[in-house]
């Protein structure tokens, strides 16, 4: 079904008269094809090629009749020039030649013409083909401006997004050092503590969640350029680990760390962001009293990072869409986190960026393990 803006600009297009330059040396072929065409279309007319280019360079054109056969510049050699000046090059045109030109015609067609017609001329035919190309290009055009139309959108979303968000951590921050200041000043009132925690979580959750689009924006954008290097595991873990210890401990929730082999090929802040994600969640998802695990195993031509939980594991009917963009399970998070469904769609686009894969597997013994491979670093002989 059509889309009632869509038609109705598709309606006021075709009741608008379309330009057509009539290009041909010949007085009657001109004056014919003029009295065929006058009374549905605006009309401009040349008899060589240079005024034609004249015409196209002064005023929009929506389609033009080129005869072959002309004197100085033939139809083929203005065709040509047409085909490779962008003020030109997507203006239809349509051959007009003799029967007996058809090795002329083929040409024209390999050039870029978009159809013909053939001397003498047939009224029926002239306007059929003409009709035909002015709808092709009535659509060509519609579909340009929409396409127009929803990158400025996208620009306008971008844009205001970046804004929002750039608005909103200033003021985060600021609540983030009364936080710390009333914590200083409060230190003798037990009841407060509680209160405090639960404005730091908040703040902390709001700046995720602000983080979060702001990647997402720039995912959408291509905006992302690596910075890579050798990477080691046994290096960028604890680095991961280290900053979850004191939420995972309000959650009694262990956090272990396996064997560690392998040096990866990646941007190590992105990684980072990868593994913090992983073990977030890994955290946010499990009861208390339970143990989050990180390891690593040297494939053939990659590394693989594991990040291990005992929680509720994942639906089976869910895990198609855990890396779509918004895409959330069903699980709730044990500690009434915030959730925006944006997290694991990063990840990913990080991965592939970097030429990796991510995957899921959830054990019949309960639990997640998710992985991401990222190439294996050869150093250079």
């Amino acid at each position: 079904m059509i889309p009632s803006d869509f038609a109705s600009a598709l309606m006021n297009a075709q009741d608008t008269k379309a330009k057509i330059l009539i290009v041909d040396d010949e007085v009657v072929n001109r004056t014919l094809l003029t009295r065929i065409l006058k009374n549905q279309h605006d009309l401009r007319d040349a008899d060589n090629a240079h005024a034609a280019f004249s015409i196209l360079e002064s005023e929009p054109i929506d389609l033009v009749l080129l005869d072959i056969m002309m004197p100085r510049m033939s139809g083929l050699e203005a065709l040509e020039i047409m085909r490779k000046t962008p003020r030109m090059m997507q203006v239809p045109v349509i051959l007009i030649s003799a029967l007996s030109q058809t090795g002329d015609i083929v040409s024209g067609l390999q050039l870029g013409a978009n159809d013909y017609i053939t001397k003498p001329i047939d009224v029926e035919v002239v306007l059929a083909r003409v009709d035909t190309q002015l709808k092709l290009k009535r659509m060509m055009d519609l579909q340009k401006h929409a396409i127009a139309e929803l990158e400025a959108a996208q620009h306008l979303k971008d844009h205001l997004l970046r804004i929002a968000s750039h608005d909103l951590k200033s003021p985060l921050m600021n609540i983030h050092l009364v936080e710390m200041l009333l914590r200083d000043s409060l230190v003798d009132d037990p009841n407060s503590s509680d209160l405090l925690d639960m404005l730091q979580n908040t703040v902390y959750n709001m700046n995720g969640i602000i983080e979060e689009f702001l990647d997402m924006a720039a995912c959408q954008d291509g905006q992302i350029e690596l910075q890579r290097r050798a990477v080691e595991a046994a290096e960028i873990v604890p680095r991961v680990i280290e900053p979850f210890n004191l939420g995972a401990s309000k959650k009694a929730i262990t956090l272990a760390m396996g064997s560690l082999p392998g040096v990866t090929y990646a941007d190590p802040s992105r990684l980072i962001q990868m593994l913090n994600n992983l073990v977030g969640n890994a955290i946010k998802y499990s009861p208390r009293e339970t143990t989050v695990s990180v390891w690593t195993e040297v494939l053939t031509d990659s590394v693989r990072f594991h990040v291990a939980d005992q929680g509720p594991g994942i639906p089976e009917g869910e895990r198609d869409r855990l890396f779509k963009e918004f895409g959330k399970s069903s699980n709730i998070p044990t500690g009434n986190e915030s959730s925006t469904g944006l997290g694991l769609w990063i990840v990913k686009h990080m991965v592939m960026l970097h030429g990796g894969t991510i995957g899921v597997v959830c054990p019949e013994s309960g639990g997640s393990i998710f992985w991401l491979e990222l190439p294996l670093f050869h150093a250079p002989e």
